[in-house]
C-alpha cells in the first residue's frame, strides 16, 4: 500500500521522538535527503536553495547578518530581527583577518549585503563563507528588508555541492510532527525541482533529532 510523502514523514517523525535518550535541551529536528544517479562535477547539477519553512524553525531562527552602508546601516539597526548589522569600517577591518571572519561566518546563518558593497564584502568574508557553504546575498533595490529578514528568519539552506546529500533542519522536538513533516515536504519537494528526473534521483530519506538515530521514510507500509 502506498501512502502519501506526508504521512510517511509523519510516521517516521514519530519513530525519530522516541530514539535517544532524553536530553536536558531542546533537540533539533532534521531532514537527509540522499540523491543518486547525479554527477556533482558539473556545476548545473550543484543545488544552492533557499526554502522558507511553511511553520518555520521553531524556537530556532535563523541567524540574520546585515552588511551595508550609513543609510541602510541605520534602517537595519531599526529591526529587531536582525541578529547583526556590519558596517565599511568594521568590515575593511575583517580584510586579511581569517580567524575572525572564520568567527562571523560561523555565528550567522545568512548574509544579506548592500549591493555596493559587495565586493568588499567577498573580499573580507567570501572564503570564510564559501568554506561553510553559504553565500552573500545581494540586498534587491526597494525591497522590505524587514519582510525579507522576517522570511529568512524561517528559513534553511540546501546545499548540495561535492556529496550527493541535502541536509538541514526541519524544526524543533516540541513543534506538531504533522507541521514537521509539512516542513520537510516543502524541502524535499524544493530538491526534487532542481534534479532532471525529479524524484527518482532521490534514493532515500531520513529524520533525526539532534542526538538521535536517523529513521529512514519510508512510502511503503
Amino acid at each position: 500500500m502506498l501512502r502519501t510523502l506526508e504521512e510517511a514523514l509523519v510516521e517516521a517523525i514519530e519513530r525519530a521522538r522516541q530514539s535517544g535518550k532524553p536530553r536536558k535541551f531542546k533537540q533539533s529536528v532534521e531532514l537527509i535527503v540522499n540523491l543518486q544517479d547525479i554527477d556533482l562535477k558539473k556545476p548545473e547539477n550543484r543545488i544552492y536553495e533557499v526554502v522558507e519553512l511553511p511553520h518555520g524553525r521553531g524556537d530556532k531562527p535563523a541567524k540574520v547578518c546585515v552588511i551595508a552602508g550609513p543609510a541602510l546601516a541605520t534602517e537595519a539597526k531599526k529591526i529587531p530581527e536582525i541578529d547583526r548589522v556590519i558596517e565599511r569600517e568594521e568590515l575593511e577591518a575583517l580584510v586579511g583577518n581569517k580567524r575572525l571572519a572564520k568567527k562571523i561566518a560561523a555565528q550567522y546563518d545568512f548574509f544579506l549585503v548592500e549591493p555596493a558593497m559587495m565586493g568588499l564584502a567577498a573580499k573580507a568574508l567570501g572564503a570564510a563563507l564559501g568554506g561553510r557553504g553559504k553565500r552573500p546575498q545581494p540586498i534587491p533595490q526597494g525591497v522590505d528588508l524587514a519582510e525579507l529578514v522576517r522570511s529568512l528568519k524561517r528559513s534553511v539552506v540546501i546545499n548540495v555541492r561535492k556529496n550527493p546529500q541535502a541536509m538541514c533542519l526541519i524544526g524543533t522536538e516540541d513543534m506538531d510532527s504533522k507541521m514537521l513533516a509539512e516542513n520537510a515536504a516543502a524541502v524535499i519537494s524544493r530538491i526534487a525541482e532542481r534534479l532532471e528526473r525529479r524524484f527518482r534521483n532521490i534514493q532515500s530519506i531520513y529524520v533525526k533529532r539532534t542526538m538521535g538515530e536517523p529513521v529512514k521514510v519510508g512510502l511503503e507500509s
